[in-house]
């Protein structure tokens, strides 16, 4: 039978997001080429919507399409006894001419739900091993006719991260950037990726690092609307980027020498090495310690009953503590005495 050439329900986990679309595009192609038509396809995300929609849509038949597919993105997060339970069932009993894809980028979805998949279902998209990236990065450039010498490389990879979308569209900018026989050196590989380089949760690092305040409130604002990251990863990218800045700066404070430093903490690049002097020069690591206790509290804070709902007011309140006062306020008084921002009770 047509449905059986697709599996109803597939788990696809793992953090590699090139390799999971490719997958999601075959899945996409062979429906288009079953049905003759193309396939009615809906992504949507746990948490803005709930599960009983997505099954809606896979068990009311489109009236247009021969196939309905739906991409159930952040499935880890399903976390409601009725939503699993809701997903559970139907993945025990899938619609006719659909495909549910439950997607994360972790390495499991609940359990219960995991029981009702077939192992034959289940993928996990690893990350490029370090000794693939850098024959994986040429071989896609080698198209465009591009070469990298090393340090170049090294810069790239640095820049962006490892996973193999996020790389293809980096060689596309280059590609875009540079003429076909084009040598490329890392001055080249920086200039082009930053100037296009949308914002996250480490370029607000480097905007707070410059202590604009106004700035860094509108990237920790963009980042959040744009899904490039949610709370939890907002802080632990803060606490990554403050922790070697730390170790830094401790480093320096022992005599050892700046370029010897950055290149045990693998920041190459003259970019971040200028980004992580900045920063020097605004934190020391007494205030990066206090700073990271600010950014754990704030955690614990949004991992409570209130948090969900105002995790951006949180995150606002943690980046006004960080750049005026270093953190000191949050991580010395905590959320419920007198701090920085005494008003705020939970």
């Amino acid at each position: 039978m047509a449905e059986a050439l697709i599996p109803p329900v597939w788990i696809l986990a793992g953090p590699e997001i090139g390799l999971k679309e490719a997958f999601v595009a075959d899945i996409i192609g062979k429906a288009r080429k079953l049905g003759g038509d193309e396939p009615e396809v809906h992504r949507i995300y746990a948490g803005d919507t709930l599960p009983l929609e997505a099954i809606s849509l896979l068990q009311n038949s489109s009236l247009f399409s021969s196939w309905v597919i739906v991409e159930f993105r952040n499935a880890e997060q399903l976390s409601q006894k009725a939503d699993i339970e809701a997903l559970a069932s139907y993945c025990g009993a899938p619609a006719e001419n659909t495909v549910l894809l439950l997607e994360t980028d972790g390495y499991s979805v609940p359990k219960a739900i995991e029981k009702t998949v077939p192992p034959s279902c289940r993928k996990t998209f690893f990350e490029l091993f370090e000794n693939e990236l850098a024959g994986w990065v040429r071989r896609e450039l080698s198209g465009a006719e591009l070469t990298l010498d090393e340090e170049a490389l090294e810069s790239l990879l640095e820049l962006v991260p490892h996973d193999t979308a996020a790389l293809k569209a980096a060689c596309l900018i280059l590609s875009a950037s540079f003429p076909s026989g084009t040598k490329l050196s890392a001055p080249d590989v920086e200039a082009a990726i930053l100037r296009s380089k949308p914002e996250d949760a480490f370029t607000l690092f480097d905007r707070i690092a410059q202590g604009d305040l106004a700035v860094s409130l509108e990237v920790l604002d963009s980042v959040l609307d744009s899904r490039r990251g949610d709370a939890n990863q907002i802080i632990a990218a803060l606490v990554w980027s403050f922790r070697r800045l730390q170790r830094i700066g401790e480093a320096l404070a022992r005599g050892e020498r700046f370029e010897d430093v950055c290149l045990r903490e693998q920041a190459r690049s003259k970019t971040i090495q200028r980004q992580i002097r900045a920063a020097l020069q605004r934190y020391s690591p007494a205030d990066c310690r206090r700073i990271i206790v600010a950014l754990s509290e704030t955690e614990g804070a949004i991992r409570g009953p209130l948090g969900s709902v105002f995790d951006r007011q949180l995150l606002h309140l943690l980046i006004t503590s960080i750049i005026t006062e270093k953190g000191q306020g949050l991580a010395a008084a905590g959320w419920s005495e007198q701090g920085i921002y005494p008003h705020l009770v939970l």
